[in-house]
């Protein structure tokens, strides 16, 4: 038995209306798309922490609303059209929208990353906030003088620094959780462009994410602040940790005080989920039939194909393309590819 039985249980349901526009022009040289949706959905199921004395830690239930709500565009054209030469360019964005609109209880309700242990992404619904509102202690970085965390307090307690004109403290249990950040982007999608001249052909795909954040769940484990003495700590986090000659550093330094710090859920471990990828590049040369049909070949095409060989992104310690809940440190990230090849037809 995996649940305490409810008997109020119910499906989830949905009502869903959208609007498309679809259009071509120039004699169908520039086509398009342009579609907006929104999309209700009541009794959104959801696990929730009860009484262990009930011998479970958490139970279904129906929490309450959720609102879906976006744009999507396509777009794709000839820019150039002629008898040997043809460039082809295509966009697509969407932006979309996921908020909590009503929580039956009235409460708010802490939830974290499924997928992942004490360590993963912690999130809250409340209404009126996004469905992947990240949540915990907002931390304010890192005392030039002493090297030490400070967090923001965010309630009236007494402070023990300033920071941007802030309260803060350097004792992050003084300090109150609040929403940091969404793990949603704001706008998302990916470009295209294809160029042929005669046999020679060039095409070129890019994926981009723009805004939102991901959390770095193995954080406290490659960047701790002394708790765990023997473990490898990234280049990266080692390279910009506090020492006495790099005090304007973006981590602690490393030294057994703080060293439940790096524990705590806290705005810390997410950074920026910008990126735009080169995800696909190919290259090919179809030969003249005038030099095939000699050899009794109807085809013949000589192709190089590349994925994932360029990547801009707004952090690079781990690849950009995580789900919603960031990285949990085993995601095998995305390799280059590269391969060679003939085509021939007979």
């Amino acid at each position: 038995m995996a649940n305490i039985a409810d008997a109020n249980l119910s499906w989830e349901t949905s009502y869903t209306y959208n609007v498309a526009l679809e259009f071509g022009l120039f004699n169908n040289r520039l086509n398009g798309t342009i579609e907006y949706f929104n999309r209700d959905s009541k009794d959104l199921l959801q696990s929730v922490p009860i009484s262990t004395v009930t011998g479970f830690s958490s139970t279904l239930k129906n929490i309450g609303e959720i609102n879906n709500h976006g744009l999507e565009i396509e777009l794709s054209g000839d820019i150039i059209r002629t008898a040997d030469l043809r460039w082809s360019a295509g966009l697509t964005g969407s932006w979309i929208r996921s908020t909590v609109t009503k929580l039956y209880d009235g409460k708010d309700i802490v939830w974290y990353d499924p997928t992942g242990d004490d360590a993963r992404a912690k999130f809250i619904y409340r209404e009126g906030e996004s469905t992947l509102a990240l949540y915990g202690l907002e931390w304010a970085g890192v005392e030039d003088e002493t090297g030490r965390n400070v967090w923001f307090l965010n309630n009236d307690s007494q402070a023990d620094v300033t920071v941007d004109g802030r309260p803060a403290t350097y004792n992050y249990s003084k300090a109150d959780e609040v929403i940091l950040g969404d793990a949603h982007p704001d706008f998302f999608g990916g470009f295209a462009t294809d160029l042929s001249w005669k046999g020679l052909s060039i095409a070129l795909n890019f994926v981009y994410k723009i805004g939102g954040y991901t959390y770095n769940a193995v954080g406290r484990d490659v960047n701790d602040d002394g708790y765990y003495w023997e473990r490898i700590m990234s280049q990266y986090c080692y390279d910009n940790r506090w020492t006495p000659d790099n005090k304007t550093a973006k981590y602690p330094q490393r030294i057994a005080i703080d060293m439940e710090d790096v524990n705590q859920k806290s705005s810390r471990h997410m950074n920026p989920a910008d990126y735009l990828r080169l995800k696909n590049v190919t290259v090919s040369y179809t030969l003249p039939r005038a030099w095939t049909n000699k050899i009794s070949i109807q085809n013949a095409r000589i192709f190089f194909n590349g994925t994932n060989l360029w990547t801009l992104a707004a952090h690079k310690e781990y690849d950009p393309e995580v789900n919603e809940y960031g990285s949990r440190g085993w995601e095998i990230p995305l390799g280059k590819t590269f391969t060679f090849g003939l085509e021939f037809s007979f």
